[in-house]
């Protein structure tokens, strides 16, 4: 079975070679032992999962990706997975969709209690995740990732980096910041004609995807 969740996680990850990480990247603790990322679809939680696997310095044998809809272990339980990749010399486990697991809130905590890995997961379900929230934030730290702002497709459009603002600085600066971000612009691109394309993260990720 591990082999095959394996080849599996090397064929997703060279799908998701985007090197665009969202701002909620560089927000998480990822020296935390269970990381919860809670979000809708499409805002970019499997992608940020990947990039997280990919940084890691470790060997491929030692990181593993894997999704709970999948059809390879829809008859194991998450421990059962667990337990092999961390008897096989598993150091960091990413489990996608978890919500589609039965109880899994309660195998995270054997996880957690029993194995010496880190677990990263996440979950769109939001009415599951929220009944489970309780319990997983004993044990797990959670981040909700939300919908692409209008910073961060501005800088997968013109591949350029944006500061954030506060409020406040919007509010009393919001002429300077207008003329800042105008003067970033490219000559081909359209932004009142391109602003309603930025309803999810993949959309815009596809459209820079590089050529392999």
């Amino acid at each position: 079975m591990l082999t095959k969740l394996f080849e599996k996680y090397i064929q997703i990850s060279r799908i998701q070679n985007y090197s665009y990480k969202r701002y909620i990247f560089n927000k998480i603790h990822f020296k935390d032992k269970m990381i919860g990322i809670l979000g809708s679809r499409g805002v970019g939680k499997t992608t940020l999962i990947i990039q997280y696997l990919d940084s890691l310095d470790v060997p491929i044998s030692q990181k593993l990706y894997f999704s709970a809809d999948s059809i390879i272990t829809s008859s194991v339980s998450l421990y059962d997975i667990a337990d092999t990749f961390y008897k096989s010399g598993g150091k960091v486990l990413a489990i996608d969709e978890i919500h589609k697991y039965k109880d899994f809130e309660k195998e995270l905590k054997e996880i957690y209690d029993f194995l010496d890995i880190q677990v990263i997961f996440s979950g769109s379900s939001a009415l599951q995740l929220e009944h489970k929230k309780a319990d997983l934030s004993r044990r797990a730290v959670l981040y909700r990732v939300k919908g692409l702002s209008f910073r961060e497709f501005l800088e997968l459009k013109l591949d350029k980096q944006f500061r954030s603002y506060t409020l406040d600085e919007i509010v009393e600066q919001h002429s300077k910041i207008a003329e800042q971000t105008s003067q970033a612009k490219s000559n081909h691109l359209n932004t009142s004609k391109n602003i309603y394309n930025q309803d999810t993260f993949l959309i815009i990720l596809k459209m820079k995807k590089p050529i392999v």
